[in-house]
């Protein structure tokens, strides 16, 4: 059998040649700046999964892929991947009106859908259209992410004040939060207010400080320092051990019909 010469080796992917040459003197640097990527991931995408209308554990299974997935095929050094504001929206406003209360079938339209998505993206990569996004201005750019911050907000307010909130539009979700106002849980509200105020004091004194960061922790230990869930404060509860077993969603012909207007 014919030994192996250089030129029959076979070369790893051109992402991955970096390792090879990696310089120890970044070592330090980047150990702690993916530290402080994952400390900001964990309670993050916990968070997107409840606005997505998914577990809070959904969340962190769906992380972990994504960002294996993209540091081989990826081809920016310097990208934040990761669930966003925006697309845990989305993907409650699509799914929410096809589950019909369905816990399951919720479960499955959102796994279906994101795979969908993935597999737009891929063709998309494929047939470099990436210029497409450079076709949208800044003003449709803009109005956008300040309707979604508006959508966010407006979603998360039974969350910031214990007040249930009905509705799946801004409008209705505002109407109903003004009409339920008298409702509000002490604890919970002045958690969430605790927490803003330290976020804009964080962002004027101390700039540089990982403020979202440090909110978190403050508040998770407030919370269990002094038991605050037994005052009607909702918390996450108990998160599974381990990943889940990664299975394909079982859909009907008929499910994935329902969902080609939010695909597309």
């Amino acid at each position: 059998m014919r030994p192996a010469t250089r030129r029959h080796v076979r070369a790893p992917p051109a992402r991955l040649r970096g390792l090879y040459r990696y310089p120890r003197s970044r070592r330090r640097g980047d150990l702690l700046a993916g530290a402080t990527v994952a400390a900001y991931l964990v309670p993050q995408v916990m968070a997107y999964a409840q606005v997505a209308g998914l577990r809070p554990a959904a969340g962190l299974w769906a992380a972990v892929p994504a960002l294996v997935i993209y540091a081989v095929l990826g081809s920016s050094r310097s990208l934040s991947l990761g669930q966003e504001a925006t697309t845990a929206l989305m993907t409650a406003a699509a799914i929410g009106p096809l589950a019909a209360g369905h816990p399951a079938l919720y479960a499955a339209l959102a796994s279906s859908l994101a795979l969908l998505v993935g597999l737009m993206a891929v063709i998309a990569r494929g047939a470099r259209l990436g210029f497409v996004a450079d076709l949208l201005s800044r003003p449709v750019v803009v109005g956008y992410l300040a309707g979604v911050a508006l959508i966010m907000i407006a979603g998360q307010l039974g969350a910031a004040t214990g007040v249930h909130v009905a509705g799946q539009a801004f409008p209705a979700q505002v109407a109903s939060f003004a009409e339920r106002i008298a409702g509000i849980g002490p604890a919970t509200a002045a958690i969430a207010a605790a927490v803003l105020a330290f976020l804009f004091l964080d962002q004027w004194r101390w700039p540089r400080a990982p403020g979202p960061l440090l909110a978190v922790l403050l508040a998770s230990g407030c919370v269990a320092a002094f038991g605050l869930s037994r005052h009607g404060v909702q918390v996450a509860g108990p998160i599974p051990v381990g990943l889940a077993a990664p299975v394909l969603p079982d859909m009907s012909p008929g499910d994935l019909r329902m969902l080609l207007p939010a695909f597309t």
